[in-house]
């Protein structure tokens, strides 16, 4: 179905009566860095081009920054809780004011009550710091799983826009790699470059003050450990980055390796190639294991060099502390005697510091093969649907009366043209043949008629206008379509003929079965209209496939039938009754209907009311005599 269309709205809607809802706004494109020449500030970049699926949810964001500054004083909180619990309660020394007012009692309690109400405030403390953090734990997969969910929506709704120019060069395989492993990236995108960093720098930021406000010493340990770990991160990126390239690509290939493989099936089991393609998926297999192992190693020296840090600086920390409590030394703002209450608390809170700087150090290092992933995505969406063709801005009228190609000239390759100043005209009330041998350019002019490209050269008019003029979904409401190869679905054979007409009545369903010539097939069947079929259609031949695909085009209420190649699979007979239920289609509104047939048999097009024959991507001939110049082999052209 043509994008953008309702199935089954008339054509007068079309034609102007009740104009179509306004386009949705363009989404700005989606271009970045390619994969293979990624820097680290291209990590940074990524917030930008994610910003779109995020900004829905900004307030969430907003809300969970918010749930961590009730975390803020745990620095404090610590430290001072410490003390009390060594100092105070295990060598007798004085409470503060301070502490004391913090576990409300009176400085001169006995140690033991000291003790009950450290507990009890240890106790509150867990009770609501627990379920807070609980909460926020949910709270982030609840959010990046809606905003996962609308990312891909998106990709899959961006894939079927593209141009059929890109889906004919993207290998299915890869594309299914990036969609389903790449675009999985998303969530850990959000949360190392987002979330975690806006949860843990406040608290970072609020613990290295409190180790300031007790230990200056303390305190300089931990900001030492910044430049240390960015230092790290940036010697370690480049590689990491280049490892996670080869071990995404070496596994896309392999993923396509079984897709081409599964849908050949067929050709692998007739010429017994099972083992042959065994072995090549093998050797594709290891090749993806070898490029996995090296970036997973790669990210364990990482880990390894980030761990070292850490536990050098707690090691240093666990010197200094521990020399200050022998001297006796006192630091801080408060300039209290490090005693060993307030060394175990800085310890403690040093080490908290440490690790949050750790895990986001940790961030950054699986942030260089999400960013790998996540580039694979947005270069797979580089091109935006407008790059081959370009939606015009009026209606197709209800009656368009005639389709005329004007000197049509066409390449893929501009080395190697497919059509040349191509010329015909097919009319309302008529079928229209175009005859010709493979790779005459029968097919070609299907797809310009549909728009899936433009010509070079030339124009292709429908009452007498341009048709890059109409709205491209309006033009493509106005078509029907069978083309060579008609997917089909893993759904019943129903669901498969109003694939293009979802409204379409049981009536009008069997009228189309009946001049596709497939009734008495379908009456065969135990379950009828509601058989079925195997994955693309594994269930049917060739023959019956190609007519389920000519009755969704029959069902479809159009001005213009495009056909190609209708009857190449079928017997004489059948081709025969496929033609006439052709010419009942056109004949029940004749003011407004026209069938153009690709084809290569001449019986076909003798049924037709006019005949262009092609050869070499020029019409050579306008008429049936054009059966007498290529030489004739089983009815073919």
């Amino acid at each position: 179905m043509a994008e953008g269309d309702s199935p089954g709205r008339p054509d007068a809607e079309l034609a102007g009566l009740k104009p179509p809802p306004s386009p949705p706004p363009a989404v700005p494109k989606l271009e970045f860095t390619s994969s293979h020449r990624l820097r680290s500030r291209d990590v940074f970049r990524l917030i930008s081009r994610v910003w779109p699926f995020i900004r829905p949810y900004r307030k969430h964001l907003v809300f969970l920054f918010l749930m961590s500054i009730p975390f803020l004083p745990a620095g404090l909180l610590m430290i001072a809780s410490t003390r009390i619990f060594y100092d105070v309660v295990g060598n007798g020394h004085p409470l503060t004011r301070g502490e004391a007012f913090l576990i409300h009692v009176p400085l001169t309690a006995s140690r033991e009550t000291v003790l009950l109400h450290l507990i009890v405030l240890w106790a509150i403390i867990g009770a609501i710091a627990g379920p807070i953090g609980a909460v926020g734990v949910g709270y982030v997969v609840w959010l990046l799983q809606r905003i996962t969910n609308l990312f891909r929506v998106d990709l899959y709704t961006r894939m079927q826009e593209l141009s059929v120019r890109f889906h004919g060069e993207e290998k299915i395989g890869d594309a299914m790699f990036r969609m389903f492993q790449d675009s999985a990236a998303l969530p850990q995108v959000i949360d190392a470059l987002i979330i975690e960093p806006l949860a843990l720098t406040p608290i970072v930021i609020a613990e290295i003050y409190w180790l300031a406000r007790f230990n200056p010493s303390m305190a300089w340990i931990a900001i030492v450990l910044i430049p240390a770990y960015l230092a790290m991160a940036i010697y370690y990126s480049s590689g990491l980055r280049r490892s996670f390239i080869g071990e995404r690509e070496a596994m896309a290939q392999a993923t396509t390796r079984i897709e081409e493989t599964l849908s050949s099936i067929k050709t692998v089991k007739a010429f017994g190639t099972e083992q042959s393609e065994g072995r090549i998926y093998a050797r594709d297999n290891w090749a993806a294991f070898l490029a996995a192992r090296a970036a997973r190693l790669m990210l364990v020296r990482y880990r390894v060099a980030a761990n070292t840090i850490l536990a050098l600086a707690e090691l240093a920390a666990l010197y200094v502390g521990a020399r200050q409590v022998l001297i006796g030394s006192a630091g801080g703002v408060f300039r209290i005697a490090v005693s060993l209450g307030t060394f175990q608390g800085t310890i403690a809170v040093l080490k908290r510091c440490g690790k949050r700087m750790h895990d986001l150090t940790g961030h950054w290092g699986g942030l260089q093969d999400t960013t790998v992933g996540m580039a694979r995505v947005l270069e797979l969406l580089g091109s935006l649907p407008e790059a081959d063709v370009q939606s015009g801005v009026h209606l197709p009228p209800q009656r368009i009366g005639q389709l005329a190609f004007e000197q049509v000239s066409f390449a893929y390759d501009p080395a190697e043209p497919v059509l040349s100043a191509v010329s015909f005209e097919a009319r309302t009330g008529t079928i229209t043949a175009l005859a010709g041998a493979s790779g005459s350019g029968k097919s070609t002019i299907v797809s310009l008629a549909l728009r899936f490209f433009d010509p070079i050269a030339g124009r292709i008019m429908a009452a007498d206008t341009d048709i890059r003029e109409f709205q491209l979904p309006a033009w493509r409401a106005a078509i029907s379509v069978g083309l060579q190869e008609n997917p089909l679905f893993t759904a019943t054979i129903r669901d498969n003929i109003a694939y293009s007409s979802a409204g379409a009545s049981a009536d009008q369903i069997w009228t189309a079965l009946r001049r596709a010539g497939l009734d008495d097939f379908i009456n065969s069947l135990p379950d009828g209209l509601d058989t079925m079929l195997g994955e693309k259609g594994a269930k049917l031949s060739t023959g019956q496939a190609q007519r389920i695909g000519l009755a969704r085009a029959l069902l479809r209420d159009a001005q213009i039938l495009l056909l190609d190649e209708p009857t190449a699979s079928l017997d004489g007979a059948t081709e025969v009754r496929v033609l006439g239920g052709i010419r009942e289609w056109v004949n029940d509104e004749p003011e407004r209907r026209m069938a153009l047939i690709a084809t290569h048999r001449r019986t076909t097009a003798e049924a037709a009311d006019q005949v262009f024959a092609m050869a070499s991507g020029r019409v050579v001939a306008s008429d049936v005599t054009a059966f007498e110049r290529p030489a004739l082999e089983s009815g073919d052209v």
